[in-house]
């Protein structure tokens, strides 16, 4: 599937979601409701910030897919596999040899925006994954949704300037930042 057939498939997919959603919590919801739903789910991302794992899960309503970045996959270290539960599918990212080398990079919160001086990124918190990256996109009718969890064998967490400290777990759930120490 081609960049831009999966853009389409993701604004689709989160306009549905925003209308859904927003029907499935019963009473509807006003544009700027949502707008500022979503502001607050993705607050917590906006910090310069980086979270190294052995493992992270990123789950998301469509509405937040230019918000959460794709890792560049290598044929050689690299496994992709799609699978598809009730109301989502996952995509799935294995790093088969497990090496810091072939970690994957994804990152969540603005987009980058094209200016005069070429592309520049958004302000975003920056996952380094060295095992497993699961992303799962909900298709059913749900609330608006952008969680993330890092797990696995470690969990590093470097907040802006400062050194990196050992986490137990990083977790962003329903706009709410929990780091386990």
């Amino acid at each position: 599937m081609r960049t831009n057939d999966r853009w389409w498939m993701g604004m689709v997919a989160g306009s549905c979601a925003a209308v859904f959603g927003g029907c499935a919590a019963g009473a509807p919801v006003t544009p700027q409701q949502q707008e500022l739903h979503e502001r607050r789910l993705l607050a917590p991302f906006l910090a310069p910030r980086e979270v190294g794992c052995g493992e992270l899960l990123v789950e998301l309503t469509g509405n937040f897919h230019d918000n959460v970045g794709q890792p560049a996959v290598d044929q050689q270290r690299h496994r992709v596999t799609r699978e598809t539960g009730d109301g989502y599918v996952d995509t799935v990212w294995t790093n088969l040899a497990g090496a810091m080398e072939g970690a994957f990079v994804v990152t969540i919160g603005q987009p980058p925006e094209l200016t005069e001086r070429g592309l520049v990124p958004g302000i975003a918190t920056r996952f380094r994954v060295v095992n497993q990256l699961r992303l799962r996109i909900y298709q059913d009718r749900r609330a608006l949704t952008l969680n993330a969890v890092a797990g696995g064998s470690f969990v590093l967490v470097k907040e802006a300037s400062t050194k990196p400290s050992e986490k137990a777990r990083f977790e962003v759930r329903d706009g709410v930042l929990r780091q386990e120490p």
